[in-house]
Order: structure tokens, then sequence, then C-alpha cells
């Protein structure tokens, strides 16, 4: 493995803090990581050997293939599968060697960086929003979050030609925002109410899930992709009803690698940007204490496993 991506749930396992924990779900020790790129040094049975060599980024659902849902092609909702690094046994990315089934692995571009091979898996689910609220040139959207998903989910809607503006309360992500050349403001202002044909919550933040519900116009679509830690109290369910509002839960970005892909190489989509620093391994412990520090200018952290990364990312 060549570089790693560390975000909230990797967080919450190393200060214990995790539901995964807490539920059960998942029991100390395990190697965690499920943010990752690296490259192909062996392949097994059936594997062509082209493969060899390869940088690649990869998806982490493990699933069984037999349930109903596998064979519908809805693996997201398997009630089987894994995750690596996160749900189920099998160890995470965090080491020098992983094995992956090959159905599973993205080939990343020579236009990509490593940095951005590794920032796939979560933004993946960021054009998955997207595409799931079939955001036309003609809509006017609303990001709520200016992290990483959302932000990757706005440069997403401006290169699909929709009006874009992100909101977050915090300057430096603000600031980001901007420098990505996408408008930002800091909360919801009274000519907001029912403005936008389509919003994206990206935060996960209790008031901004409630924020939704204020901004969508009547006949309007909303994605949930910032997952709510806990029961969100006064979520406005009425009207959701009385305007005829479509709500999508977006579950991960399997399948929608290559457009992801596709956008980055063209420049639509920066990843890059989103990295505030990459940290090497026998630094792993500040790594954490730097992802769990909300000054950063920019959302996201990152390992280096391997001895060297490329000449562009940031260091």
């Amino acid at each position: 493995m060549d570089l790693l991506g560390l975000c909230g749930t990797d967080l919450g396992f190393f200060d214990g803090s995790s539901n995964y924990l807490r539920d059960g779900l998942k029991r100390y020790p395990f190697v965690l990581g499920h943010e990752w790129v690296g490259i192909v040094v062996e392949t097994g049975p059936g594997v062509g050997s082209e493969m060899l060599g390869r940088r690649v980024s990869g998806h982490n659902f493990r699933v069984c293939g037999r349930c109903v849902h596998c064979r519908a092609g809805r693996i997201r909702s398997c009630p089987n599968r894994s995750e690596i690094g996160v749900l189920g046994p099998q160890p995470g990315a965090g080491a020098q060697l992983i094995t992956a089934p090959a159905d599973t692995l993205t080939h990343l571009p020579d236009a990509l960086s490593d940095v951005a091979g590794a920032l796939l898996e979560p933004t993946a689910a960021a054009v998955h929003a997207v595409d799931r609220l079939a955001v036309t040139a003609s809509d006017r959207v609303a990001v709520l979050g200016a992290g990483t998903l959302g932000l990757a989910a706005a440069q997403t809607v401006r290169a699909w030609g929709a009006d874009v503006v992100v909101l977050d309360p915090n300057p430096s992500a603000r600031k980001l925002a901007a420098e990505l050349g996408l408008r930002g403001q800091s909360a919801p202002v009274a000519a907001d109410e029912e403005a936008y044909d389509a919003v994206i919550e990206a935060s996960g933040n209790e008031a901004a899930v409630r924020s939704a519900v204020c901004l969508v116009a009547a006949g309007g679509r909303i994605a949930q992709l910032g997952t709510p830690h806990h029961t969100v109290d006064g979520f406005d369910a009425a009207t959701l009803v009385i305007r005829d509002v479509t709500l999508h839960g977006v579950l991960s970005g399997i399948g929608y690698w290559g457009r992801l892909v596709d956008l980055v190489e063209s420049g639509a989509v920066n990843l890059d940007a989103l990295v505030d620093r990459v940290f090497p391994l026998d630094e792993v412990d500040a790594a954490f204490v730097h992802l769990a520090d909300g000054n950063r200018n920019r959302p996201k952290v990152l390992v280096r496993i391997a001895p060297a990364l490329a000449a562009s990312d940031p260091a």
C-alpha cells in the first residue's frame, strides 16, 4: 500500500468513540483503513498479468453474491457484506500489503496523483448523490457542508452545468470553497427558503439536516449524503409531504468510480486541494491528532505507507 486516507470513522476507532465498537460490530485488535491507493504486485488465478504494476484504488465492500440484493446488482444493500477496515473480520488497508478482488479495483490514469487516488473512495459517493438527484443545468443546488463530501459534490454539480452554492459556518471551509471557484455562504438566509431545486446534505450535522427541508422547493429533491450520528430531533417530515419532495439516502459510491476518475482527469473536480497534510507512517499518532483538530484549513489527512509519494502530493 502506498497511501492511506483517514476519516472520521477511523478517528472513532483510534480514540474508542466509534459506534461500531459501541454496538459490538467491530472489536480490537484489527487493521483499520478503507481509503487507499497502491500498486498491484501479484495476481491470483484468473487475473491477467496486465494488472501487474498498475496503480489502483478500490471499493471496500465484500459481498455474498447470493442474496436477493446481490443478485439484483444492489451490492451496497447486501445484508451479509463486510467492509475492509470498518465492518466484519477482514483487515483494512493500513498495511504494506492487502488482497482485493480484481472486480473491486479501479485503475488510476497517470493524470491522477496518488492523493486523488486515495480520495476516490469517499468522494465517489458525492457523484452518486448528484446522479440520484438527476441534476441538470437548469437546477439551483445547495450543498450543506464544505468538507470532503460537500466540496466533491459541489464541484460535480458545477461540472454538470448547474448553479450551486455551498453553505458552511466555518470560514476556512468557505475559503477553500472559494479557492475551488465555488460560491459559499455561512448560513441560510430568509430568501433561501424553498429556493433550491436540489439540496445535498453532506455534513451529517443535525441542524443542516433540518435546514435541507427548509431550503428545498416544492417538487424538489434532497440527497442525504452525510450520516448523522444520532436521531435528528425536529426533522420536519410534514413539510416533505406538503412540498412533494423526494428524499434520497445515499450510501457509498460503488458504480460511480469511473465517472469520478473522468471528472478528476478532466480537471472539473480537484481532489488534491482537499488534502491538508500527508504524514509518514511513524507519525500516525500525530496524524490522528491533526485529524481531530477542527482548525484544519483543508478536510483530509493522509498517511504515507510506502517510502515515497508522487512529487505533486502535499507534505
